[in-house]
């Protein structure tokens, strides 16, 4: 298995170390830590874009929000376990509170599952994946390049799946909300869904 960056967006640079160096004690894999400080408030796919150019070229990313405060023993090394059990696995996701379905979960939960797109308050990406599609499309502010990257990986050949016994104490259900972002890439996704029907 592959060494792994850990790229945390934060707008709270205080916050961003304290959960990474949480994720880091509690991983059980070996790790390295960018956390990426947005004191302009520039939106969620820039600074992970900023952490992901970080990366060296035998890591796998894992990105992680800074609101996540309860890490399990080894979390990321369950993580790692279900990205390699498959050869054609390359998006994993734990369960926790989340806005976005399938991947709430409940602790206790077992089992590896199939799914089209996992939301990106933590995910980790197979090194093999980023290669191929590189970091997450900056046409997007904020909203939908987690989905759209999981879409672009599908297009590549690749699975995603939602690792249900890792689970992360994630504090907040949605990323915010700013109107004009959310429409903006509402718009950007529509128009490349669009583009991908009429190919």
């Amino acid at each position: 298995m592959n060494p792994v960056l850990i790229v945390i967006p934060t707008l709270d640079q205080e916050q961003g170390n304290s959960t990474g160096k949480l994720a880091q004690a509690t991983a059980a894999s070996p790790t390295r830590l960018a956390v990426v400080h947005d004191p302009r408030g520039q939106g969620f796919t820039r600074a992970v874009n900023r952490g992901m150019a970080r990366r060296r070229h035998d890591e796998d990313v894992c990105i992680l929000n800074d609101d996540i405060f309860g890490f399990p023993y080894s979390w990321l090394r369950i993580l790692q376990d279900a990205l390699y059990s498959e050869s054609r696995l390359g998006i994993v996701g734990p369960s926790g509170r989340s806005a976005s379905s399938p991947s709430v979960g409940r602790l206790g939960d077992t089992g590896i599952c199939r799914v089209k797109t996992l939301p990106f308050w933590c995910a980790l990406i197979r090194a093999e994946v980023v290669e191929t599609l590189g970091s997450l499309d900056p046409a997007f502010i904020h909203y939908s390049s987690d989905t759209w990257c999981c879409i672009q990986a599908a297009l590549a050949g690749w699975n995603v799946a939602w690792v249900k016994p890792a689970y992360l104490w994630h504090t907040h259900e949605g990323s915010g909300f700013r109107h004009e972002w959310r429409e903006h890439d509402t718009r950007v996704f529509n128009k490349k869904m669009m583009s991908l029907v009429l190919k």
